[in-house]
């Protein structure tokens, strides 16, 4: 939503804002579900049958295409093609991505116009995003890859046993009512997508009453979000003595990594399967959880590649290569995650399968109430002069930030204030420290999150 409607839907008693969020679901819906949903749908089914040899020959000849085209129209891989000596006909398979470096976030973020095309195409949607490094990020993306990113969450939703359409309860980061606000209820409906929107925010012993009631009431058959929210949700059900009175077929948990606690504990609960799905904001690689618990990269989206990190760790970098999208291609992209692929996995390109992808940990914020808050990274993705952020909590009632700006670049630090109060808990006394440089662990990882009371 904009500022104005923002303002608008927040001054609104719930009824209105239950008709403001329809109405904004039926805009995404048309968005998302509209016009060619269906045909993109059908060849996300057909890849379900797809051998390895028939992905490696269908990835091999889009990523031909997709050269060919970063060639001719967008000017940054014309001059790092120029500088390697490449050509188009330098790359028929998977393999010979090699032959380009690696291209590091920074880059994209400082130079995003060497990405666009000279001759402009037509944006379908512009994503910001921090992801899971902390750096803001804005990248446009084509009708055809939205669109399939869409359909690929379907196709995991329906390959889960849950049917385009069915009632979903959905737990994420969106500001529903003012974190000060604990009245129920704490939750919207969009009518749009029968799509019951639950606050991740106020969540705790006090109104978990008002969740199960208003679980039960909405009868949802899948619950999805954040597994921090939906364990906790579980944990209070375990806590209370009270089984949920509804049946959902699956739980589908994204954004965060899930951990096995947590998948343990939300599948004793809710009686379903958990299937988690890694998929990125910059739309390079979709891998949905399966029933044999690994992670299963499909082949239209992109491809996925791995590479060693400067450790003795088994995770390795993830790195993503879009197939499709011609708004804004990345190549050999450094997403800045980490995965631990399979024992019979050899490493290069389109693994069969994947244990985990593990580089998206966030430790919880807990707020003097008692209310845990995860995922918070997307706060700085607002605020295009923050290189780098990491949130530490530093005491009950006290949250550090260290930022990194961007160069020559003024911090609004009375802004990020206000949105860290809104997102997070203005029971908090937030301070902002600026830093020319965030410190990673010992085998490279960022950071955004760090909880000193608890670790």
């Amino acid at each position: 939503m904009t500022g104005i409607a923002e303002r608008i839907y927040f001054r609104s008693p719930v009824w209105l804002q239950n008709i403001l969020v329809s109405t904004y679901g039926y805009h995404l819906f048309q968005q998302r579900f509209g016009g060619s949903f269906k045909k993109v749908l059908k060849e996300v089914e057909r890849t379900h049958e797809l051998s390895s040899r028939q992905i490696h020959e269908l990835q091999s000849e889009r990523l031909h295409s997709m050269v060919r085209y970063c060639h001719e129209c967008i000017p940054y891989y014309r001059k790092v093609m120029a500088d390697y000596g490449l050509s188009p006909t330098d790359f028929t398979t998977v393999e010979h991505l090699q032959k380009l470096p690696m291209l590091k976030k920074e880059t994209v973020k400082t130079k995003p116009d060497l990405f666009r095309p000279q001759k402009p195409i037509k944006v379908w949607m512009k994503q910001h995003t921090s992801g899971s490094t902390g750096t803001p990020l804005a990248l446009d993306v084509d009708e055809y890859t939205y669109k399939l990113a869409m359909a690929l969450l379907v196709d995991h939703e329906q390959r889960a046993g849950v049917p385009f359409g069915a009632p979903r309860a959905t737990f994420a980061g969106r500001m529903l009512q003012p974190f000060e606000d604990e009245t129920p209820p704490f939750s919207r409906y969009n009518r749009a997508e029968n799509q019951r929107l639950f606050s991740s925010y106020h969540l705790s012993e006090k109104t978990f009453d008002d969740y199960n009631r208003e679980l039960t009431g909405f009868q949802p058959k899948e619950l999805i979000g954040y597994p921090s929210v939906i364990s906790l949700l579980a944990g209070f059900y375990q806590q209370t003595g009270v089984t949920p009175t509804f049946s959902p077929s699956a739980v589908i948990t994204n954004s965060e990594t899930l951990l096995d606690w947590q998948k343990e504990k939300i599948e004793s609960v809710f009686k379903c399967p958990v299937r988690d799905y890694y998929g990125t904001a910059e739309y390079v690689i979709f891998a949905g959880q399966r029933d044999d618990g690994y992670y299963h990269p499909n082949p239209l989206l992109g491809i996925m590649e791995t590479a060693d990190l400067d450790s003795d760790s088994d995770e390795q970098l993830v790195l993503g290569t879009t197939l499709t999208n011609r708004a804004m291609p990345l190549l050999r992209y450094d997403l800045g995650d980490t995965a631990v692929v399979a024992n019979n996995y050899e490493q290069g390109y389109t693994p069969s399968l994947v244990k985990c992808f593990s580089g998206r940990k966030d430790d919880y914020i807990i707020t003097p109430s008692g209310r845990k808050i995860g995922r918070t990274g997307e706060i700085f993705g607002y605020f295009p002069e923050v290189k780098e952020a990491q949130i530490i909590q530093t005491s009950a009632s006290k949250v550090h930030l260290a930022i990194v700006p961007e160069l020559k670049s003024e911090i609004n630090n009375e802004a990020i204030i206000e949105l860290c109060k809104k997102k997070l808990s203005s029971e908090f006394t937030y301070e902002i420290e600026t830093v020319p440089k965030i410190p990673r662990s010992k085998n490279g990882k960022f950071k955004s999150v760090i909880n000193e009371i608890t670790s």
